[in-house]
């Protein structure tokens, strides 16, 4: 593994442990397998009051939060301060991978102003579902779902993780394009063999629906891209 390869990608999400759901599950999975030979990745989240982040074998950058788990049963704060992006920048990051479409993705765009690297954003699940469970009246969250499709239709590439959550964006205003991800050890066929795939989601709790190989391939071909 080259060393321009090292912290190539920032996986960037709303949840991350001790809370844990279906996206913060896919989140430490990327990290690990990205870890296993592929790279190294760094993950930023909210702050978890007490927590040990010495507990993962790649560096996790906290950025400030607030408890809102009565509301989204995570923490969620304001990111953008300059120790996160000077923390950041001790890292060579290549790519920018937000999991979640509001506050990790506004910080994604953020920062791709000042590193000038693309997102990549993966559309996990029916976001909008959470966004009228947790905001009451509809104008508000007419709003934020609104501020949500403009932050997904800035991003250089959209995933969705099956064709309903494509059409569920679809049906929240969403314009732009979209590749679905259809399992989780998929890639294009013949650019890994199936025995090097089970190889190297051995022992990994893979939730169904997060396509680790296909980010891996697509991490590698953005690095080509932008002649890293």
């Amino acid at each position: 593994m080259s060393e321009e390869l090292k912290n190539g990608i920032c996986l960037l999400n709303d949840s991350f442990p001790p809370a844990i759901d279906g996206v913060a599950n896919a989140v430490k999975n990327y990290a690990r397998v990205i870890n296993n030979g592929l790279g190294e990745a760094v993950v930023v989240t909210p702050e978890w009051p007490g927590y040990d982040d010495s507990v993962f074998d790649y560096p996790v950058i906290r950025y400030p939060s607030m408890d809102t788990r009565k509301m989204m049963g995570y923490v969620t704060g304001m990111p953008m301060t300059p120790r996160i992006l000077r923390q950041l920048q001790e890292h060579p990051v290549r790519v920018l991978h937000a999991h979640c479409p509001t506050v990790s993705l506004i910080l994604a765009r953020e920062l791709r102003e000042v590193l000038n690297v693309p997102i990549v954003f993966t559309y996990h699940t029916k976001f909008d579902i959470d966004i009228r469970r947790a905001l009451k009246g509809k104008l508000i969250q007419d709003s934020v779902i609104k501020a949500m499709v403009e932050n997904i239709s800035a991003c250089d590439e959209v995933w969705v993780v099956s064709e309903g959550a494509g059409e569920n964006l679809r049906s929240l205003g969403y314009k732009g394009d979209y590749i679905v991800m259809e399992n989780g050890v998929d890639i294009p066929r013949g650019r890994v063999s199936e025995e090097k795939i089970r190889e190297t989601v051995a022992g990994y709790d893979l939730p169904e629906g997060v396509p680790v190989f296909l980010f891996v391939g697509r991490m590698l071909w953005y690095l080509s891209l932008i002649h890293i």
